[in-house]
């Protein structure tokens, strides 16, 4: 079974700001998912650039060491200033041991990860939406609660460093992982929209689980957007 990326324009977007890369290290698939917001002028570059080094960093920091790894983050946040000062992403990012089908799992605002059994998903992540903010009260309107649904609570940016939560979990053989924006996620599998009809950028980036190797990635999309590091 093969890894697939699926990736699309959103009807109300200039550009597709949604990025991602793959690669493997040893026994360890790493992956990560970016959603660049359009709030300011470079956020597809964002998306693209943060995928990247956020790869680079699964690749360079010790297996096992979430603190080492965090550090790493909130040293390359700080470098976003220079180029990325007024732009802000979600992303999510895994790591799976392919011999022991344990998964190390983060993520900083709507993006998610899933399990897939045969048809049934099961989200791993919660997103840091207003919408699922404790204690507030429930929205008044659908406006409302089409504009908690959509405000982030914590994402990424240039001025201050939002670590992302983690987690880590074990997998079973056949099942798949799921590296979803909300473009994706919210829009196409929880609100049955139409692809054809989906206002934001989706992507969904669908991982094997309990295989070796990751040779090749099946690919949909409008973009130039899915960094595959065969050999890392």
């Amino acid at each position: 079974m093969r890894a697939s990326w699926f990736s699309q324009q959103g009807g109300e977007r200039a550009r597709n700001s949604d990025a991602a890369a793959v690669g493997q290290q040893d026994h360890y698939i790493l992956a990560v998912l970016v959603d660049g917001a359009e709030k300011g002028s470079r956020g597809a570059e964002l998306a693209r650039h943060w995928a990247d080094v956020v790869l680079q960093a699964l690749i360079e920091v010790p297996v096992g060491s979430p603190e080492s790894l965090l550090a790493r983050l909130k040293q390359e946040q700080a470098q976003l200033r220079h180029a990325f000062l007024h732009d802000i992403a979600s992303y999510c990012m895994v790591s799976l041991d392919v011999a022991t089908l344990t998964a190390q799992v983060w993520h900083c605002g709507d993006c998610r990860v899933g399990v897939r059994h045969v048809s049934e998903t099961r989200w791993l992540t919660t997103p840091h939406i207003l919408a699922l903010q404790p204690g507030l009260p429930l929205p008044r309107s659908s406006e409302d609660r089409g504009r908690h649904e959509q405000q982030l609570t914590r994402y990424l940016n240039a001025r201050r460093f939002r670590a992302p939560d983690y987690q880590s979990l074990t997998l079973q053989q056949g099942e798949m992982l799921l590296l979803s924006t909300d473009g994706y996620w919210q829009e196409y599998m929880e609100a049955g929209t139409s692809p054809h009809c989906l206002r934001d950028d989706a992507s969904l980036l669908v991982l094997p689980v309990g295989f070796e190797n990751l040779y090749q990635i099946d690919q949909e999309s409008d973009a130039d957007n899915l960094y595959h590091l065969r050999h890392a």
